[in-house]
């Protein structure tokens, strides 16, 4: 899979509006091929409030934090996640750029996974703090481990495949990353 595949494959939801961010690795080799194009795009997104944020793990890897700010920031003022957050020992006193600073430190530097990025994943905080719990005791698996409302979570889920899938037949019917987004995002 090529650069503008695996952007479209792995973060069409948040580049669409339909999900708070994206979380994803990529060669090193395939992030350079597409370097240029990232640029270029990070400007275009940048005026809807969508972002791109490579952090580089390793010599061989690139992990993607891909994000839509107005999601993402109606995700962080919620009471509740922002009450697990804080237990999780994020500064959520000091704003929206200061936790999303430390979610971003935590994923690029942390030797442990931090499992809250769930919650900056748009899934639910019950999901989260049941997947900390005991990860084998989910009631349904998709894009992530269900604890609490299957119905929801399977209804969410589907409307994620359906963007990607659907911006990826416009991708490979010929339309570039950038229009595939916008036809999907004009439906």
């Amino acid at each position: 899979m090529g650069f503008d595949e695996t952007i479209i494959h792995c973060s069409a939801p948040s580049l669409c509006g339909i999900k708070p961010a994206s979380l994803f690795s990529m060669n090193f080799e395939c992030y350079e091929s597409g370097r240029g194009k990232l640029l270029e795009w990070s400007g275009i997104f940048a005026k809807s409030k969508r972002y791109f944020v490579p952090l580089k793990k390793s010599d061989k890897r690139i992990l993607f934090f891909v994000f839509d700010r107005i999601l993402l920031e109606r995700v962080c003022s919620n009471l509740k996640n922002l009450s697990y957050l804080e237990s999780k020992g994020y500064p959520t006193k000091n704003g929206f750029n200061a936790v999303l600073s430390e979610l971003l430190h935590r994923l690029m530097f942390s030797e442990n996974f931090p499992h809250e990025v769930g919650i900056f994943l748009g899934y639910p905080l019950e999901d989260v703090v049941g997947f900390e719990a005991d990860s084998s005791k989910f009631k349904y698996s998709g894009f992530w481990k269900v604890y609490g409302d299957t119905d929801a979570a399977e209804r969410q889920m589907r409307l994620y495949k359906s963007c990607t899938e659907q911006c990826m037949d416009f991708f490979e019917d010929g339309h570039s990353l950038l229009s595939s987004i916008n036809k999907y995002s004009k439906k």
